[in-house]
């Protein structure tokens, strides 16, 4: 978005105010005491005054504001946002701060730079998808008697995951614990058996690429072989603490299986995802806790 007239909002700063009260107080005395020197100089103050609005307007006009990314994390974290400033051509804009709605600001300047990525944090209070709300760029550049600034829609977001919470695997009522251990078929081409529709949930390693490609639709490849254990973190089979706890563990042994490169599943209510290794199967996992009895922020 590239920011214009319509945009861009200007007003006095305290500093500002105070200024043209002197103006002000100074114009009085020219006229009282009939003074050409005190004249001069109001005139003088008055004109710095008017070129100080230019050139603050200028400083934010024809800059172009680009939202890039939102970046997960926990929950009491601070969630990141990525915008790209850009500056306009031939020009420079100093002192230019960011800040999200009641955040930290970020200054910086564009001079020596056209293109800056600028870091920007939010307090990520729950889980679940995090919107940030619009971004206040301002400048008080360069006198600071007025303030120039503008809000940016940059329809950012954040998924923020449960906090992971350190626990031991609780075992179940039939003593195979949370951790649940299934007795599967290891996948070797040679124990091939055949094809199954897809289901939700189902790994992308398992499904038949060729078969789609034949337009014959979404099917998972089906081996038998040595039998191998895989685990799952099962909802149920979790102590019935809040479920903010529960998503929490959880969390924690998703993110430690991943790290023994251990198969894992997933069993919540609401979401089932067959067992799978490595980070883009933890991702899955993760978003799916984030997202847990949360509605429509699918």
């Amino acid at each position: 978005m590239t920011l214009t007239q319509k945009r861009i909002y200007i007003l006095p700063s305290a500093a500002g105010v105070s200024f043209m009260v002197l103006l002000l107080l100074l114009l009085l005395l020219a006229i009282n005491y009939e003074s050409n020197l005190t004249y001069g100089l109001t005139f003088l103050l008055a004109s710095l005054l008017i070129l100080s609005i230019i050139q603050t307007y200028a400083n934010l006009a024809g800059l172009e504001v680009t939202a890039v990314s939102g970046h997960a994390c926990y929950a009491g974290d601070q969630a990141g946002f990525t915008v790209e400033l850009r500056a306009a051509k031939g020009r420079d804009h100093e002192q230019l701060s960011l800040r999200w709605d009641g955040g930290t600001p970020r200054t910086l300047d564009l001079t020596n730079q056209r293109v800056a990525q600028v870091e920007l944090s939010c307090p990520a209070l729950r889980r679940g998808w995090l919107y940030p709300g619009p971004l206040k760029l301002e400048t008080q550049f360069p006198l600071g008697l007025f303030r120039a600034w503008t809000w940016i829609d940059t329809g950012l977001r954040a998924l923020v995951y449960p906090r992971p919470l350190a626990c031991r695997a609780p075992e179940s009522s039939g003593g195979d614990g949370a951790l649940e251990s299934n007795r599967v078929r290891a996948q070797g081409i040679e124990d091939f058996q055949g094809f199954a529709r897809f289901e939700s949930g189902a790994s992308l390693h398992q499904i038949a690429w060729k078969v789609y490609a034949r337009g014959q639709g979404l099917h998972i490849k089906q081996y038998s072989g040595t039998a191998s254990n895989d685990v799952w973190l099962d909802w149920a089979h979790w102590p019935a603490t809040s479920d903010e706890e529960r998503l929490s563990g959880i969390c924690y042994w998703a993110i430690e299986l991943t790290q023994r490169e251990q198969t894992f599943g997933l069993r919540i209510p609401g979401c089932v995802l067959v067992p799978d290794s490595g980070e883009s199967h933890r991702l899955r996992v993760m978003k799916a806790l984030a997202l847990y009895g949360l509605e429509g922020q699918g």
